[in-house]
């Protein structure tokens, strides 16, 4: 279950919140859902990339600016065993993994409410990263990415219909690069149903596959922001690339 499948219906929650949010967010962390990433010992295949190596790779909201001092945030591995707990289908969730080495990833979000955003940013920002076994199958699980949301064009969906999908250019990042803007409505319980904006930036560097979504109400141009939290994100993730791992004594 690649990141627009298990964003969907984050995005759906999410904005119909804060739609119906009286008053702004406290700007007061979120307790983390799934296993905290204090662990430094890193996973079977994962080399010595540890869950802190990838919460390191994955901008804060500190890291963002002061503009975003205000938004709700929440951060946690995105494991191979929540994927399949929280997968609408699990045999493929697990054929996914299989096939192109999954290991495990990290997720944070940052929210706030419609009344406290600014006019020129977004209600939520999601960014990962997922690890991969090796490069060929990292640049694979990309592009299954990509395939799977474009079939998600026009199909029904309880709460999410993807109505529009589009390319936008991007300034190369990593070994492959694209972003994607979608437009979605959701269906509300009293009303008409909201529309919704999604900016995406994928890139890979290595075996890491780096995400970025922005979401608005409105069908502002993200493209910029999303390309600049996907240029810190890569900074950080070639910091722990580069760094060397530690020498083991028997």
């Amino acid at each position: 279950m690649p990141l627009c499948t298990r964003l969907f219906p984050l995005l759906a929650a999410v904005f119909l919140a804060a739609a119906l949010a009286a008053c702004g967010d406290s700007g007061e962390e979120v307790s983390p859902t799934g296993t905290p990433a204090t662990t430094t010992t890193p996973r079977p295949g994962a080399s010595d990339i540890s869950d802190e190596d990838l919460a390191s790779m994955v901008p804060s909201k500190a890291d963002l600016g002061p503009e975003f001092a205000g938004y709700q945030e929440s951060a946690a591995p995105d494991t191979n065993e929540n994927r399949l707990e929280n997968a609408n289908d699990p045999d493929d969730e697990r054929s996914d993994q299989q096939t192109f080495g999954r290991i495990t990833g990290y997720d944070r979000e940052l929210q706030i409410s419609s009344s406290g955003v600014q006019a020129d940013a977004p209600l939520l920002v999601h960014l990962g990263v997922t690890l991969i076994a090796d490069n060929e199958d990292a640049s694979g699980y990309l592009n299954d990415d990509l395939k799977d949301i474009q079939a998600r064009v026009g199909r029904a969906d309880p709460r999410l219909v993807l109505e529009t999908l589009d390319s936008y250019q991007v300034t190369p990042l990593g070994d492959e690069s694209f972003g994607l803007r979608t437009r979605a409505s959701v269906s509300a319980e009293q009303g008409e149903p909201q529309n919704l904006y999604v900016t995406y930036f994928w890139f890979r560097r290595d075996r890491i596959i780096g995400d970025v979504a922005l979401g608005r109400f409105d069908d502002m141009d993200m493209s910029q922001q999303a390309q600049t939290i996907a240029n810190l994100m890569d900074q950080r993730i070639q910091q722990v690339l580069a760094t060397p791992s530690p020498v083991s004594t028997p």
